[in-house]
């Protein structure tokens, strides 16, 4: 094959870390050709292609955020009254003439002008228009598909999310849990840290609702499934006004907006779980959009359910596969867990839009005990529902106005029915929360600069329910709210300079308390390499998680929300500031910042004591110091990084006679190290993890006087968190392959191994009296075991 062209058009031009796969035909390079040296290639002959100047009389439209072709954009000759529309491949095509400036719309898009004579490319990528406070990312961050923008906030397309070690599937949540402030001390979803967060403190918004839920399998697995997500958006600092309610961070999960051109679907299967996914186009406006998981684990014990098993349950009451059977009497669980995702899309007309969402997520435990004269059975059951109605109207000055109407409906109940234990006993708890919002988004005349402003009303109901049935009691609790939220925001996008300044003022009805919420970030390019950040925010929530004692809720599920009445709970609020430094220069990306934290209206009641302040309701505050560090190196095969966090978090509570109290938090992880690599070799893909961090505190027990003695003998503590664990290291593995037999259908099998090493890290200490109280026993709670995994999934 020979390439006849004139020198002077690839002069100069090198490149550095071309595309390239051997399975790939020479059609396929040479448009990667095109796209990176501006040229166009003509085949002449079977052996011979002229190179020529890039041709303009086709254009091809882009989304700047997936790269998908954009139908049905409509370009305006500016010289001339000559109309054009773009087709399924986003191409147009100009015959005769060639206008030299043309305007594009679309009610996505908007509208802009395109000098064609100063373009240098045939391939136009733009993006949507719709949320007029959007900010472009800055760079990659640590695994692929990982962005952070420039006002802080970090940004996970799942499209483009590459292998995670040790899983099979991309685990939307466990993406995060790579950040360096980010971390879990349980090996937990539904214990996500952030910047020594509880969980309760992070908010989970999906698709714009609210979610109470975030796991399955008691918070091993997300509840989540990433087939139909588009993107995940962490806000650790700098919280956009229009999110209210959480003093730590925000996770926002949403649906993939744009429309698929044809039906797309797949399904896949693990050793935990089927799941399936299909997006229908009705017509050119509208679609329909379906997911669905159900689990394996009520048919079949597969090694990775048995090992899942045996860490979600090790510190309950249910019976499972490593129990030694001391008594008569025999166990049998059942459990499963499923989760379902539909939305529906309807373009009106060029300016107006609807959008309905539905999630459904639950987890089910059936629990029967038997011996030779009586069956009991037991259940727990978790679940979530939440529908969201979205309507937008686009203006012609690109300015949107969109209404928001959502309710998430959370319920928890237990039912305890236990031969070996005597215990018969009923509880619930469930959170029902209805929410409008109004928002207005608009521009100034002056480039640059952008301003939205709304309005929001939420009605929380939250109740909780017990019937003891061997100690004949019964309790029954509701709890209403109304908050009401007004909030702005300002916004500045310049060369060097990208600043934007949140304001919001809330009141909580019930605790007829005005909070007033500003939030700032400040980012400033000295050179294009270069960021350095500040970010701020102060925040309040009056909904939070009591922690219960052991034998509720079996024993697995400890927590209910309550929200706050100064009583068993005040208003909680949250102050943080941060400086960060970034720096990218080719294949290299350095970040690091200086964050300083304090949470107020905490009490020991919803820390999750298990010592000596388990059983008291002092309220108090806590402050966290820390410091983060990140570095990744990416070419085209090979992905590394590296993450370190460093923090102080130390408690503050005061008794009844104001005794003040100062001790370091549960969740003070002194030193934390995530690092991965991923590598691509034709049709594999390799992942390799590995997770460090100091152990967390504990309180241990006076070994000269280990017990109290008294009507009712007690545990003889020592100081609170004065004892630090074991600490904590783990290596994970997955390996892919994509099979490359079909062009309409994509098979990729995965195998994951978590904690390659088998190392038996103990996440947890506490101590409790023996069933006569004259001595106590040591319980520690162990991560998992070597676990393998294996999917198989199906793309058409």
């Amino acid at each position: 094959m020979s390439f006849n062209y004139e020198s002077s058009l690839i002069k100069d031009k090198l490149c550095i870390d071309c595309f390239y796969n051997e399975n790939a035909s020479l059609k396929v390079h040479l448009e990667y050709l095109e796209r990176e040296f501006m040229v166009s290639f003509a085949m002449v002959s079977s052996n011979k292609i002229v190179v020529r100047p890039l041709k303009k009389d086709t254009l091809y439209f882009y989304d700047s955020e997936d790269n998908t072709p954009l139908e049905h954009i409509l370009i305006a000759d500016l010289n001339s009254s000559k109309n054009w529309m773009t087709n399924e491949e986003g191409k147009v095509v100009f015959e005769n003439i060639i206008p030299e400036k043309i305007l594009i719309s679309h009610i996505t898009y908007g509208k802009q002008s395109i000098d064609i004579s100063k373009l240098n490319t045939n391939r136009i990528y733009i993006a949507k228009q719709i949320q007029g406070l959007e900010t472009l990312f800055i760079y990659p961050f640590f695994s692929t598909g990982t962005y952070k923008k420039k006002d802080g906030t970090f940004f996970i397309k799942t499209k483009e999310v590459g292998a995670l070690a040790g899983l099979t599937t991309h685990d939307v949540i466990k993406n995060l849990e790579n950040l360096p402030q980010v971390t879990s001390n349980s090996e937990s979803i539904s214990d996500l840290i952030v910047k020594g967060s509880t969980q309760d403190q992070n908010l989970f918004v999906w698709n714009d609702v609210k979610v109470y839920q975030n796991s399955h399998f008691f918070g091993l697995i997300s509840a989540f499934n990433e087939n139909l997500l588009s993107r995940i958006t962490l806000y650790d600092n700098a919280t956009p006004a229009e999110y209210g309610n959480s003093t730590s961070s925000v996770i926002s999960l949403e649906h993939d907006q744009s429309f698929s051109k044809k039906i797309t679907g797949g399904v896949g299967v693990n050793f935990l779980s089927a799941d399936g996914y299909v997006k229908v186009p009705i017509n050119l406006r509208s679609e329909i959009l379906l997911s669905t998981r159900k689990s394996l684990t009520d048919v079949w014990d597969s090694p990775t359910y048995i090992n899942y098993a045996k860490k979600a349950f090790q510190s309950s009451n249910i019976k499972t596969f490593n129990t030694p059977n001391t008594n008569t009497v025999n166990a049998r669980n059942t459990f499963d867990f499923h989760d379902s995702q539909i939305q529906y899309k309807l373009i009106i007309n060029e300016s107006n839009s609807i959008g309905l969402n539905v999630l459904l997520l639950a987890n089910n435990l059936l629990y029967t005990e038997t011996d030779v004269n009586a069956s009991k059975e037991s259940s727990l059951k978790q679940e979530n529902t939440a529908l969201g109605f979205n309507w937008k109207h686009t203006f012609s000055n690109k300015s949107q106005i969109e209404t928001l109407v959502n309710y998430s409906n959370y319920k928890l109940q237990g039912g305890n029915f236990l031969l070996s234990r005597d215990i018969s006993s009923f509880q619930s708890n469930s959170v029902q929360n209805y929410e409008m919002t109004l928002k207005y988004s608009s521009r100034f005349k002056i480039p640059g600069v952008a301003y939205q402003i709304g309005v929001s009303q939420e009605h929380l109901t939250v109740s909780n329910e017990i019937d003891n049935f061997n100690q004949f009691f019964q309790s029954q609790t509701k709890q209403q709210s109304n908050i009401y939220g007004l909030f702005g925001t300002l916004n500045y996008y310049g060369n060097k300079i990208n600043t934007g300044l949140n304001l919001r003022h809330v009141y909580y009805e019930f605790l007829k308390s005005f909070q007033f919420e500003p939030r700032f970030h400040l980012t400033y390019n000295p050179v294009p390499e270069i960021d350095i950040q500040l970010r701020g925010e102060r925040k309040t929530q009056n909904i939070s998680q009591v922690v219960n004692l052991e034998n509720n809720f079996l024993g697995i599920e400890k927590r209910r929300w309550f929200l706050a009445n100064n009583i068993i709970a005040p208003l909680q609020k949250s102050k943080q500031l941060e400086l960060a430094f970034g720096f990218k220069k080719r294949r290299h990306m350095l970040h690091s910042s200086v964050y300083a934290k304090t949470v107020k209206g905490i009490t020991t009641n919803n820390q999750g004591f298990q010592n000596l302040n388990q059983f008291e309701n002092l309220f108090g505050s806590y402050t966290v110091n820390g410091y983060t560090f990140h570095y990744n190196y990416k070419s085209h095969l090979l992905n590394t990084w590296i993450s370190y966090n460093y923090s102080k978090n130390k408690y503050k509570f005061k008794d009844k006679d104001l005794n003040v109290f100062h001790f370091y938090n549960n969740n003070d992880i002194r030193h934390s190290i995530i690092s991965g690599v991923n590598m691509k070799h034709k049709l594999f893909n390799f992942s390799l993890g590995m997770e460090y961090s100091s152990g967390k505190p504990f309180t241990s027990i006076n070994e000269a006087s280990p017990i109290i003695e008294g009507k009712f003998n007690t545990i003889n503590y020592n100081e609170p968190n004065e004892e630090r664990l074991l600490d904590y290291l783990r290596f994970d593995a997955s390996v892919s392959y994509d099979f490359d037999i079909s062009k309409k259908v994509d098979y990729k099998l995965t195998v994951g191994l978590i904690n390659i090493g088998n190392k038996k890290n103990i996440l947890n200490r506490y101590y409790a009296l023996t069933e006569d109280q004259n001595n106590i026993e040591i319980l520690d709670k162990y991560g998992l075991e070597f676990t393998p995994n294996v999917s198989l999934n199906v793309d058409f």
